[in-house]
């Protein structure tokens, strides 16, 4: 109740000074809109002790770029004159802190789609740099505003045009996205129109206006004042659904074209004998060129974890996670060859065959069986010298491999050490025994010689087993 409460005084607050505005004196409409500014931060602050932890920070940077947007418009009342310049630099920075609260909502929301999201704002960018040189920039020109300005101006539109791209993506990649969430991308949406008007009509964001153009600066700023009030605003900036990535191919030619586009509008200018456009070459340049380096980095990050993951399911059993049979022949081979180059300690091979097995998968099922190597793996992993390796050779065989004096006879007790309490499978517990042969180097020349004479000791205690 209360907070449909908060709800409704708030829209009869700002949707009656919203509707003043029209009535209002050039002086009027600046009180007006800092009152609506005032509401929105005031609304915003209320989400606060509400939010945990890092799912604040959001909302932070937003109420620090209304605060910001609560001083530009409170130096338009306080000012006799347009504040030109000054005006459009306090709005920038507070789209600024508008970026940053996105991206921080990114990063909590979509945390793992962010390089989706930057492919979002990086196409938004462009289209607002295509927009800004086809349509704002020649009318900016024939009014003379000087390119200091004409940047500062260039630049918020960017900004907002990224904050949009970025939304746009949260929302379209949400199944039912939060209505908190969507409020928030219009208010971005009017924003960046009510710039491109403001800009078009007068050269500036924050110079005198028409009251309906400043209308939408208004509701802008209304609905996002109204987003915390919703429900779910405490949870808005909670991680959202995984997409699928597009093929990494396109992905390349994307950012690769992205990157050309502006130095490919500033040069047909150029051969159209049209003045060129120093602002959209400097600044729109930066931003697409950040944001496609982050992109490409990320690219290569995951191209580098899909390679070291198939790197280790190449090389590791998928069922123990031990080593496989050709991982250990690799470092069979490598400890071997470091023994003959450098004369080091001889090497230690112990051929491990698990007595039981069999009964157990016989009676209780291959899942069970599985399960039964995966414990025995996990209990031959632990305690391992630096150094060592055991590794699922196949079957319920396993091989450990070391090196070193007493080697032998410290691989055998942690065998012997680890099979000697029951393994929990499926309901049961159930103890398997080993039959365990070992071989040491002693000069031996390769690999096949050395797992041979392992695996003939092993039979040998198996059949001394079986006699006994």
């Amino acid at each position: 109740m209360t907070r449909y409460f908060g709800v409704s005084a708030y829209l009869a607050v700002t949707g009656g000074l919203t509707a003043a505005m029209p009535l209002a004196s050039s002086s009027g409409r600046h009180l007006l809109m800092v009152g609506v500014s005032v509401a929105a931060l005031v609304a915003v602050l209320s989400v606060l002790p509400r939010v945990a932890g890092a799912e604040r920070y959001p909302y932070r940077f937003l109420a620090l770029g209304l605060g910001w947007l609560v001083v530009a418009n409170t130096v338009a009342l306080a000012s006799a004159e347009p504040r030109g310049a000054t005006g459009d630099v306090l709005v920038a920075i507070s789209h600024v802190h508008l970026l940053v609260a996105a991206v921080s909502l990114v990063l909590r929301r979509g945390r793992n789609d962010v390089g989706g999201v930057i492919d979002s704002s990086v196409v938004a960018i462009l289209v607002a740099a295509l927009t800004w040189t086809t349509l704002l920039q020649p009318g900016l020109n024939a009014a003379q505003i000087v390119v200091a300005r004409q940047t500062t101006l260039l630049t918020t539109v960017l900004l907002l045009a990224g904050v949009l791209g970025a939304l746009l993506r949260i929302v379209v990649v949400a199944r039912r996205p939060p209505l908190p969430l969507v409020l928030l991308t219009g208010a971005i949406v009017l924003d960046l129109v009510g710039t491109t008007v403001s800009v078009t009509a007068t050269g500036s964001i924050t110079a005198p206006s028409s009251a309906w153009r400043e209308m939408v600066f208004m509701v802008a700023y209304v609905l996002v004042g109204l987003a915390p009030l919703m429900p779910g605003a405490d949870r808005v900036a909670q991680p959202g659904p995984t997409p699928a990535e597009r093929p990494f191919r396109k992905r390349v030619i994307f950012l690769t074209a992205a990157v050309t586009v502006v130095p490919l509008v500033s040069a047909i200018r150029e051969l159209l004998g049209v003045r060129g456009d120093a602002a959209l070459l400097t600044v729109g340049n930066l931003l697409i060129v950040v944001l496609v380096a982050i992109r490409v980095s990320r690219l290569a990050d995951q191209r580098e974890q899909v390679e070291a993951r198939m790197r280790h399911q190449a090389t590791h059993d998928l069922l123990t996670g031990l080593p496989n049979r050709a991982e250990l022949w690799t470092r069979l081979d490598a400890a071997l060859a470091d023994e003959r180059a450098s004369g080091g300690p001889e090497v230690v091979l112990l051929f491990c065959d698990l007595n039981g097995f069999k009964a157990v998968n016989d009676r209780l099922g291959h899942l069970a069986g599985d399960q039964l190597l995966a414990g025995v793996a996990a209990r031959l992993r632990a305690g391992l010298a630096p150094g060592d390796t055991v590794a699922r050779y196949g079957g319920d065989e396993f091989v450990l491999l070391s090196s070193g004096e007493g080697a032998d006879r410290r691989l055998e007790d942690h065998v012997r050490v680890a099979l000697s309490a029951p393994v929990q499978v499926m309901t049961e517990w159930v103890r398997v025994g080993a039959s365990i042969g070992t071989a040491r180097s002693g000069g031996t020349p390769d690999a096949d010689e050395l797992i041979r004479r392992a695996d003939q000791a092993m039979y040998r205690e198996k059949a001394s087993s079986r006699a006994a």
